[in-house]
Formats: structure tokens, sequence, C-alpha cells
């Protein structure tokens, strides 16, 4: 444009002396070939030329372009076959001085396109089973069928991740590794001396590795709040999983591969009227989905704590679970749900909450058990200094729930149609509690495990001299027996590497198939595996951020665990410790991963600032069949055995 503004000043004084008769434009050009044929380059010479006059504009229509320039379009290719015409139109300073001039270009298509084709090598083994990270050899095979042509580039795709190539001997052989698994289309474009291409395209299914982990879907669920200490909940039937935020908007997303879709979304604080401490529990499904999550009401003009009942995406009932006195009430774990004696039961661990109803025992009721099918309360049961994470309800009735402090874990033994609180010693009400008398630990949350046998119970806390962090084993079979008798003693302990941090980061114990405890402490974080008897300590992992939660073992001989600090999945090898692979998901995990039915892993934390529920596809087809994750299930009711 610069060039046309400068010629038409150029002769702005010429073409206002000369008469408009006698000054002429006369538009022509050149190309370099009378005749082309495909692939070839076309060159274009500009003969225009005007008489008293200079050339103002040039415009040059060609190959469905128009471009304006005072020299010739640069030269350019015709890869298909055909008759084109060039038009070029000049123009004077006089704008009423045109010229026109044309000229019909043949291309003539006698080329042979090539044909890419390929195959691939793994191991030396041609066409063999993929899996991710490993590396594969993909071989060139494509040919061009002319005389006179050569294939002169190479474009492949692997999964979108695009290598361009101009070396034929490069190109012969080209090695990539996937690093996830799934399906994944494959594509080698291949181009011959004269410009025609031709692309051969396969889908492969890339197998998993023994490290191999891959983001199905990720959902933001709340716009506001935070992922502190809740964890996902799948359904039993696993379509649908359940999380939550300190936003207290409860949302069930759609479960599995293809999930990722909002189904349901639940206020559980409607009055906006509560400022809470940013822990929230993680919800529990029931065999038929009714979810139980926790949330506030206001009651009387009074902020309350409420059991929320919720079935196809509709509150059906409230329980009161007390007034509030402070803004710290929950702090991690989930609902219990327990079929006892014909009859259901659901149970809330809290701390400082104060409940008026004389049902609930008033006062200080910081397990609270209620009857599902109406919301009411039934007992209230007190723990020294509140009781933090989630109660563990076994078959036999026995509810078990974990003290603040250094009192333990408290037993509470049914009498009845209630409960109350083994109490050897009248004199001390937490001698009957286990991680208690002369070993003293504090769990501040941290999650309990039970064995296959139904009465072996393994908790970790925080030792009574704050020096390291303990696992105690416990067998509290004949506590039923004997009620208010037995002052509980470990069957071991082992004292582990690690910490755990008053209201902040809880560890928590999973079991394998062959009954390997793997237990999590917290800052700093390691991941520890202890023999089946306790006699050993078979591996240690030291993570490389802090553990909030509780590990998850899959079918797969993998123990995962969420890395809060640098957000990651971490996997590990169940018998090795060895890590696998961490895949990074969020800029916060500080929760427990979740195993669904089918394998697939949730993990719920904080991504740019929003409550970000994911979905991970790894190795593993189940959860181990064992106390696998938080609560001993994908639905984490805290009611296996």
């Amino acid at each position: 444009m610069k060039r046309i503004l400068y010629a038409i000043l150029a002769v702005m004084t010429l073409a206002a002396c000369t008469p408009d008769e006698e000054i002429r434009a006369h538009a022509g050009f050149t190309t370099d070939k009378e005749e082309y044929r495909t692939g070839d380059l076309v060159t274009i010479t500009n003969t225009a030329s005007a008489e008293n006059a200079e050339i103002a504009v040039c415009k040059w229509e060609y190959m469905g372009q128009t471009l304006y320039d005072l020299g010739a379009p640069e030269p350019f290719y015709v890869d298909q076959g055909g008759e084109y015409v060039v038009r070029q139109t000049v123009t004077t300073n006089r704008g009423s001085q045109k010229d026109v001039f044309e000229k019909v270009i043949r291309v003539i298509d006698d080329n042979t396109p090539p044909v890419a084709d390929f195959t691939w090598k793994v191991n030396g083994e041609e066409g063999a089973t993929i899996q991710a990270n490993q590396e594969v050899e993909f071989i060139d095979r494509s040919t061009d069928p002319d005389e006179d042509g050569s294939i002169v580039a190479w474009e492949w795709s692997f999964g979108g991740e695009v290598v361009t190539i101009s070396d034929p001997e490069e190109a012969a052989s080209v090695k990539h590794t996937f690093g996830s698994h799934g399906k994944t289309e494959i594509k080698l474009t291949v181009t011959d001396n004269r410009r025609s291409k031709n692309t051969k395209s396969v889908t492969i299914t890339i197998a998993k590795s023994p490290t191999s982990m891959g983001i199905l879907w990720s959902y933001p669920y709340d716009t506001e709040g935070t992922v502190q200490g809740s964890s996902p909940a799948v359904s039993p039937d696993g379509s649908m999983v359940y999380v939550l935020s300190s936003g207290y908007h409860l949302t069930g997303v759609s479960a599995g591969a293809d999930g990722g879709q909002e189904s349901c979304r639940i206020d559980l604080d409607p009055d906006q009227s509560t400022i809470v401490d940013p822990f929230t529990l993680t919800p529990s499904v029931d065999e038929d989905g009714t979810v139980y999550a926790v949330g506030y009401q206001r009651i009387d003009g009074a902020d309350h704590a409420a059991l929320y009942i919720i079935r196809d995406g509709r509150i059906l009932r409230t329980g009161d679970a007390g007034s509030i006195n402070k803004n710290e009430h929950f702090f991690f774990g989930s609902p219990a749900i327990l079929d006892y004696n014909a009859r259901k039961y659901v149970i809330v661990a809290a701390k400082n909450l104060t409940n008026n109803n004389p049902s609930m025992n008033g006062g200080s009721a910081h397990v609270q058990i209620f009857d599902p099918t109406s919301g009411a309360g039934i007992v209230g049961l007190h723990a020294n200094s509140g009781s933090f994470g989630s109660p563990v309800a076994l078959k036999n009735g026995i509810i078990l729930a974990s003290g603040g402090g250094n009192y333990g874990t408290r037993i509470y033994l049914p009498t009845g149609d209630s409960w109350a609180f083994n109490r050897p010693d009248s004199g001390n009400d937490n001698t009957g509690n286990l991680g208690a008398n002369s070993y003293r630990i504090s769990q501040y949350g941290s999650s309990i495990a039970v064995g296959k046998d139904g009465k072996t119970v393994y908790i970790v806390g925080q030792k009574q001299d704050n020096s390291s962090a303990m696992l105690l084993s416990y067998d509290v079979s004949g506590i039923l027996a004997a009620p208010n008798t037995i002052k509980p003693a470990p069957l071991w302990s082992q004292t582990l590497k690690g910490n755990l941090v008053s209201k902040k980061a809880p560890g928590g114990v999973a079991l394998g198939e062959d009954g390997t405890i793997y237990v999590t402490t917290c800052s700093p974080g390691y991941v520890t595996a202890v023999s089946s008897d306790g006699s050993q300590i078979l591996w240690e992992h030291a993570a490389a951020g802090e553990i909030t939660g509780t590990p998850a073992v899959g079918n797969d001989n993998a123990v995962y665990y969420n890395d809060t600090t640098n957000g990651n999945l971490v996997k590990l090898d169940a018998k090795s410790g060895t890590q696998l692979v961490a895949l990074h998901l969020a800029d916060k995990l500080d929760s427990s991963p979740t195993i669904a039915p089918n394998g697939v892993i949730y993990c719920n934390g904080m991504l740019n600032n929003q409550p970000t529920l994911f979905a991970v596809d790894a190795t593993a087809t189940a959860p181990a069949d064992s106390w696998s994750q938080m609560a001993g299930n994908p639905s984490k009711t805290a009611c296996r055995y």
C-alpha cells in the first residue's frame, strides 16, 4: 500500500500537466511457461506500462485471490490440473485511465499421488501391542508410483502430537513413547516431489502399563469454597459420584469414563447464615442410592448443623445435629451407615456441638446416631474434646470414633436400642478407649481400618511425646462380650516416620488383600507398609509434599495417595513402595482418593481457585477386596465388616 501511495504522489505533478487524451495505460505480464504440470512453480513477470503517467494501482486476480501490488505476485504452485485465468488491471493516477490483461494458465495433472503406509515394532516385534510409557518404533513404508516421483516430506501425528521430517534417512524410522493409555489415532501424511499428498490413519489402543494413569475428565463443581478433608463418594452401582466443598453445594456428577456431567446440586446451607470452618465431611451413599451429607440450617433463628438425607437429587428430610458454638465442627471423614438388628442407623462425628434434644443426651453430643427413615436423633454420645474423622460401624453393632486431644478412639457398645461407651474405670472415662492408657495417641481425624475378620482394628495417631506417629492394632471382639470390664491393650505397635498435625493433616490406614497395612502420615508425608502381623516395616515411601488423608488400594497391586502440596495423585507399587507415576491434577489435593467399583479413581481438589472433581483411569479395575480406602468401600459407608 505504501508503494502505491508513493507512486501516486510521485506522478501527481506530471499527470496534472498532461491532457487526458495523451495518457495511456498498458496492462501486461508474462509467465515463465506456457504450460505447467502439477507441482510446478508459476512465476509471473509484470510488463505493464503507461504513457505520460505512472501506474498507480496494479490489481491481480488469480487462483481465487485478489492482490494489489505494483510488482508481481510471489511465485506460486498449482496442485490441481485445469485451466486458470490470471487477470491484471492497471490504473494510472487518472482514475479513468485503466487497462486489463488476461492470460489462461494451463496445468496438466499427470502425477500419481504417493501412497502413505507404515507399521510399528515394539521390542523388535512388528505390530505388537503398545503399552503406555513404552518406546515404539514407527517404520515408514510409503511409496511413490511415478518413475520420476519421490517422497520429500513426512508428517506424523501421534494422537495430535505432530512431528515433521524432510530427511529420508530420518523418516525411515521414528520412535515415540505414549504417556497415557487409551485409543489414539496415528496418522502419517506424505508429500511427493510434485506436492501431492496422501494420508494413512490408524486408530490403535494403547494398553495400560504398570506406570500409566490418565485423566478421563475433570469437573469444576463449585464457584466458591475450598476442599479440605472432603473426598468423593461413589454410589454402590458406580453410576454417580458425589462431592462437597465448604461452599456447601452438594453436587452429584455422572461417573465413569464418559461421565463428568452434573446430575444434581443441592444447597446444604440454604440460609447462608453460618461462617464455618473450611473442613467439610465426605458424603456417604447407601445401597439404595440415598445420600447422607452434613450441612447447616436455621432453627428458631439459631444456626444448627444438619444431617441431610437425599435421594434422586432432592432432600427427603433433615436431622438436627445440634446448635453451633464455634466455627470448628466437622473435620475429616464421612457419616457411617449401620445395619443392625434389622434397623438402619446413620452416625455422624463432630466437635463442639451442643444438642438440647433430651434423646441425644443434651450438652456435648459429639457422636450422633440418627434414624434415616425419620431424621430423628436416637442418641448423642460424648467424646472427650470432641470427635474428629469418620466413625466406623461394625456389623456387630460396635461404633468406633476417634476423640480430640490424646484420648484415642472411643468404643461405643450397643445396649438394646441405644449405645454407651466402654467404661471399665468409673473414675476415668477414657480407659476403655483404643490408643489410651499407656499407649496414648492423638488421632486428629485419622481414619480407622478394620480387618476382614471384623474384629481387628488399626488406628494411627501422634505419640503423646509428639515425637512421631504410631500405628496400633487391637482385637475388639472380647469387648462386646464383657462390656465395661476391659481396658484395651494393643496386639502390637509400630513407630512411623512423619507426623500428624492437629486440625490440619490427619493420616489414615488401608489394607491390602493379603492383610498388608498401608498407613499415611502427613507432615512430612510418608506412606508406610507394615506386615499383617505388625512385626516389621516392609517399606517406607517419602512423599514429595504433605499428605492429608488416607491411601487407597486397588486390585492392581498398587497403592494410591494424594500429594496435598503438589496436587498429584501418586501411584506406588504395593510390594516395594516404588513410585510408579505421579499425575498432576490440581493446585492442592487436601483429600483422599476414592476407587470406584469399576476402578476409576476420583479425587477432589482445588484448581484455579475452584473446587474440582477429577476422574482418573489407571490400571485398577476395582478397589482391593479389603478395607481399601477411607471407610472401607467406594461409598465410604464405613460398615464393611
